[in-house]
């Protein structure tokens, strides 16, 4: 027998020496030695030369080079012995791998007795504890699973010596037969490294050969070798191909099915555990191996080319299922729970920080429980802003300034799902993401939508101080900065202005952005721990010279401290996200990139962060694709579109959204009105200025977390600078007056970012402070002065500000003039609900099956007339549509103008001019092409009554008289068939080839079905909706062809009767919703915190398991 050893190695120095001499020490010698290094960046090839020799040493100069074709390129270059009668073996070594001095006599003499036998294998032991066992022969389970069947720390007692034939071996020491491995074709080049052995033997047996473990063959083995190929994704990614490869060809797409499903499975139960990594990486192995179809497909050629035997005559060698449960619950029990602290190896789970910790964190000062701090901001701001609301105790509902009445939980639901803008005549395009946080407020308030927005604006000031006690505790640890963060938040400039003018979408961002920054900081690891950074920094420091000295890895720390991230907190993060851009999308792109920066600056700390973007991802997806035609919307406000006047950036940095002059004096506060004092100017410096002066000192006064200051200020100016340029682009239009994003928002997420910069300043100053006391006692009398005074503007600064916009409220309301212009602050709109918006006959009407519309007319103060075609119960918070409000505007950014009106909203201008002029012109076709069955005029002053009577005049409109909502009109049907089939108009209406009215049909929502009858050629089933490709219908099951009936949308019908079907529909609705609910669920699942003392999750332990199996690969 001539045996040609082959070693490869990549950057294996430290364990070559003992394994070349192994082989050297060798009592029946290697005829042969060639060695073969995989571009090692240690001394390993010269460690190689200088035992082989430099002509036996191959180098393949690529790093990524696997072990089977290091073997084939080592192997090219030596010859098969030409002496006649002599078998050829070679015998694979690893550089990790040191054979005992009768390893190859054992296997030669073991292959001499057996000639069926053409692999053989060594015995695997632990390279530091020899008689450790490692595994005494592979097996797999019928899932391809990689088994070593050895229990864990199972000493060597000879209990395996009497093992033959087994499934497979360790490539390590492998002894095989030169023409089997040239006919198998070596490893499969598809498995560099993970699974190229059990492959190898796999193929063997089907091609009618043996396969063997010599027991008294020992070979010492390195274990969990660092930064081994042997990570999870590649031992999952192997055996999803192996499985693929040696199935049978029906059973493939089962596999592929069953393989990606199981990982779907895994990825829920690792967001279960708080380990979305491991997760996440499963899915994308059993991803990489399904998207590679010619590998599979080059491997099944090569295994099916040298099949001699059935696949099922090799089962008896698998392990069945009860015993691979059996071995694998072993192993976990064995394991435990909180072992394994040793040697990195790359196979572990890598801790989150939120596996066991969650609820401790929660009770601990890291989070920045509830203590008299917090109690004292949030009755100070409770006190205020029930003061300055004091006209809306009581309110069933609000409306003014940006907000409407909010229709209920369903129809909010509706709304946002809906990919049809149920605004006027309609519109294609997705509902705003915003009405998503509104179904959600609903909840929260019971399903009682407009109580919960009464209970919003009242509880906006306190939560807002909450949440900003609870960010500034991850900034710092003293509980007066605390106190000081929460009542400047309290009474920010922007909640104020967010509050008078109704602006629900600045007023949510601003409540939950300091949740959303904790949440960031806490996802990755950068938040202050319990008593200061000192104590925890001092035991991180102990654990990493314990880990030093151990060779081990250093504990995990806490979630979200120490540099430790949290998953949880990530996830929590997003889900803040994503009602922060829902209610701003004009903070969508900037603080995307702030976390895109963030997660590539921070390495594997930021690795968390990147699912923070999911959410919002998901949310906006169906919102983006319905405004690609017009992008303007994406930075669109929710609620009614208010015109304002943005703050210069000087006043903008103060925490100030609105431009106000510096003599303009306080508004709605005569005795602080334009005169000598400056009193806006004072007001906006004692509330802005200490915050901005204690963020630039964070800049230059040493200290601890320089570079969250940094980051911090970057964010800010990056916040300004966006809100800047999007302040140039219009986004909708209130009458003629073109409106711009409101840059509340985007002022209220950059003045958190220098709060924080501030908190950060103020302690590192406080360290100098305590060091100068240690000087002579004028210096430390000065410097408690200084501080004390510094603490005495930071508190008086907010108590100013909620102080004067308390007074301005009670002082002032909607109906005074306002204020004189350049005044700080803004007058209150938001006012309780009166009277409904339309009468109850129409809204009954409006509401039920018919869906009759109700133009709208208003009388203006300068003789003109305003007009809107509402649906239901009149145009709703929910029902608002960014989309719609962006439509009205053409023209690129700086000169845009509205557009002209197209043939929809021309109809309802030309039928409101025809009714208000009273000329005896019939507006009863236009008014049955709208589906307006009532006609109601809203009038203040005293002609209105006059306008009344000229409206009675007109043909087809029948007086109901005066109502709560206004002056009522019953519009008649032009046709005797419609008036017996109903009183008022419907959405959808069947017209003969003349255009009379012949039937109606009722509607439910987009949607519409009832039964027609029979009838002539040229009839049209017409809606009161613009036409658009997404409408489609259908007569018993026949799908109509779509037509228009001037700008509506109408289907030709057929002279036969049955069943039609109407309903909006796009390709993107399911697949988008599914997206949305699996993005959404899998946060949700990952933010909720684990209990601090559960048992080890199951899958945590698995991983463990796994290790164990692929321990010496």
């Amino acid at each position: 027998m001539h045996v040609t050893a082959v070693v490869v190695s990549h950057d294996g120095g430290n364990y070559l020496p003992r394994t070349l001499a192994a082989l050297l020490d060798q009592t029946r010698p290697a005829d042969a030695a060639i060695g073969i290094d995989t571009g090692s960046r240690d001394k390993s090839a010269a460690l190689l030369r200088r035992a082989l020799g430099e002509g036996n040493v191959t180098n393949t100069g690529e790093s990524k080079v696997g072990f089977g074709a290091a073997v084939m390129a080592g192997l090219a270059r030596s010859a098969p012995s030409k002496e006649p009668g002599t078998a050829e073996w070679i015998w694979l070594l690893h550089d990790d791998a040191a054979p005992a001095p009768e390893a190859l006599a054992e296997l030669l003499q073991a292959v001499e007795r057996a000639p069926s036998v053409t692999v053989a294998g060594c015995k695997q032991l632990a390279w530091d504890t020899e008689r450790r066992l490692i595994d005494a022969g592979l097996s797999t389970s019928r899932w391809a699973e990689r088994l070593t069947l050895i229990e864990a720390d199972e000493l060597d007692q000879g209990q395996y010596d009497g093992r033959t034939d087994t499934f497979a071996v360790n490539s390590a020491g492998m002894l095989i037969r030169r023409d089997a491995w040239e006919e198998l074709g070596g490893f499969d080049p598809a498995l560099p490294g993970v699974g190229d052995d059990v492959d190898f033997c796999w193929r063997n047996w089907l091609a009618g050969n043996r396969v063997v473990v010599v027991p008294a063959a020992r070979m010492f083995h390195v274990e969990h070798r660092p930064h081994s190929l042997a990570t999870p994704a590649a031992a999952r990614k192997s055996q999803v191909h192996l499985r693929l490869t040696h199935a049978s060809p029906w059973k493939v797409p089962l596999h592929a099915i069953g393989a990606l499903l199981g990982s779907l499975l895994r990825l829920v139960l690792s967001i279960l555990v708080k380990e979305p990594g491991y997760g996440i990486s499963q899915l994308g192995a059993t991803l990489a191996a399904l998207g590679r179809p010619r590998a599979i497909w080059r491997a099944r050629r090569n295994a099916a080319r040298t099949r001699r035997v059935r696949r099922s005559v090799i089962k008896g060698l698998q392990t069945p299922r009860r015993e691979v449960w059996a071995h694998r619950r072993s192993l976990v029990e064995a394991i435990g729970a909180d072992d394994f602290q040793e040697a990195p190896d790359s196979l572990a789970p890598e801790p989150s920080g939120d596996a066991g910790d969650d609820f401790a964190a929660l009770a601990t000062n890291e989070r920045g429980w509830v203590g008299s701090g917090a109690v004292a901001a949030g009755f100070v701001a409770l006190v205020a802003s029930f003061v300055g609301l004091l006209g809306l105790v009581g309110a069933g509902g609000v409306t003014g300034g940006g907000l409407l009445p909010v229709a209920a939980a369903a129809d909010i639901w509706r709304s946002a799902s809906s990919w049809w803008i149920s605004l006027g005549v309609g519109l294609p395009g997705h509902g705003d993401p915003f009405a998503y946080v509104l179904w959600l407020l609903s909840m929260l308030g019971a399903g009682d939508s407009n109580a919960a927005i009464v209970w919003l604006l009242f509880l906006a000031m306190p939560l807002s101080g909450l949440g900003a006690w609870f960010a500034a505790g991850a900034m710092t640890t003293l509980r007066r900065y605390r106190f000081i963060a929460a009542l400047l938040w309290a009474g920010a400039p922007v909640l104020q202005v967010a509050l008078n003018q109704g602006r629900p979408g600045a007023l949510l961002a601003h409540m939950v952005m300091p949740l959303l920054v904790l949440a960031l900081l806490r996802a990755t690891g950068s938040a202050l721990g319990r008593d200061g950074s000192t104590l925890n920094q001092n035991r991180l420091q102990d654990q990493l010279r314990l880990a030093s000295a151990t060779s081990a890895k250093p504990l995990p720390g806490k979630p979200g401290i120490n540099g430790t991230p949290s998953w949880t907190a990530a996830a929590a993060a997003g889900l803040a996200l994503a009602v922060v851009t829902a209610s701003a999308p004009s903070l969508l792109l900037p603080i995307a990139v702030l976390v895109v920066f963030c997660g590539i600056a921070l390495g594997r700390r930021g690795r968390t962060v990147w699912w923070s973007l999911l959410p919002s991802a998901a949310l906006f997806a169906p919102y983006v694709l319905s405004v690609l035609e017009r992008p303007r919307a994406m930075l669109a406000d929710p609620g009614v579109p208010l015109g304002f006047e943005a703050a210069p950036l000087w006043q903008q940095l103060l925490g100030q959204p609105l431009k106000f002059d510096v003599d303009g004096g306080l508004a709605g506060l005569a005795l602080f009105g334009p005169s000598g004092a400056p009193w806006a100017l004072l007001l906006a410096v004692l509330v802005g200025a200490p915050v901005l002066l204690l963020s630039i000192a964070a800049l230059f006064v040493p200290g601890r977390r320089s570079r969250v200051t940094r980051f911090l200020w970057a964010g800010a100016l990056l916040l300004l600078a966006w809100a800047w340029l999007a302040g140039h682009v219009a986004t909708a239009a209130n009458g003629n007056l073109l409106v711009a994003p409101f840059t509340g928002p985007a002022v209220s997420a950059a003045w958190f970012a220098l709060l924080g910069a501030a908190l950060i300043g103020a302690e590192n100053l406080l360290q100098l402070t305590a060091k100068a006391e240690d000087g002579k006692l004028a210096r430390r009398a000065a410097v408690r002065v200084l501080s004390a005074l510094t603490t005495v503007l930071l508190v008086a600064g907010p108590l100013a500000s909620m102080g004067v916009w308390a007074t301005q409220n009670v002082m002032s309301n909607a109906d005074t003039a306002p204020s004189t212009s350049g005044a700080l602050g803004a007058t209150r709109l938001v006012q309780p609900t009166g009277q409904n918006t339309l009468p109850a006959t129409a809204v009954d009407h409006g509401q039920g099956p018919e869906q009759t519309r109700t133009l709208v007319i208003t009388a203006g103060e300068n003789g003109g007339y305003t007009s809107s075609l509402m649906r239901g119960a009149g145009t709703t918070l929910d029902s608002l549509s960014t989309v719609a409000a962006a439509s009205s505007i053409m023209g690129s950014a700086g000169q845009e103008r509205l557009a002209a009106d197209d043939d929809a909203t021309a109809s309802i201008r030309n039928a409101v001019a025809t009714i208000v002029a009273g000329t005896g012109v019939d507006p009863r076709p236009s008014l049955e092409q709208l589906g307006a069955g009532f006609v109601v005029l809203k009038s203040a002053d005293a002609a209105a009554q006059l306008t009344a009577n000229r409206i009675d005049s007109v043909p087809g409109l029948v007086a109901v008289g005066k109502t709560d909502s206004g002056w009522l009109w019953r519009v008649t049907p032009l046709n005797r068939a419609a008036a017996a089939d109903a009183e008022t108009a419907h959405r959808v209406r069947v017209v003969d080839a003349k255009g009379a009215v012949v039937a109606l049909l009722p509607s439910l929502g987009t949607s519409a079905e009832g039964d027609i009858p029979p009838g002539g050629d040229g009839r049209l089933v017409v809606l009161a909706e613009r036409a658009d490709s997404g409408w489609s219908a259908w007569l018993d099951g026949r799908r109509l062809s779509s037509t228009t009936s001037g700008w509506a949308q109408a289907f030709a019908l057929p002279p036969a009767g049955g069943k039609v079907e109407i309903r909006y529909t796009t390709v993107w609705e399911p697949w988008l919703g599914i997206l949305q609910a699996v993005v959404i669920g899998l946060t949700i699942l990952l933010a909720i915190p684990m209990p601090a003392r559960r048992p080890k999750a199951g899958l945590l332990k698995e991983q463990k398991t796994l290790r164990k199996e692929y321990s010496s690969v």
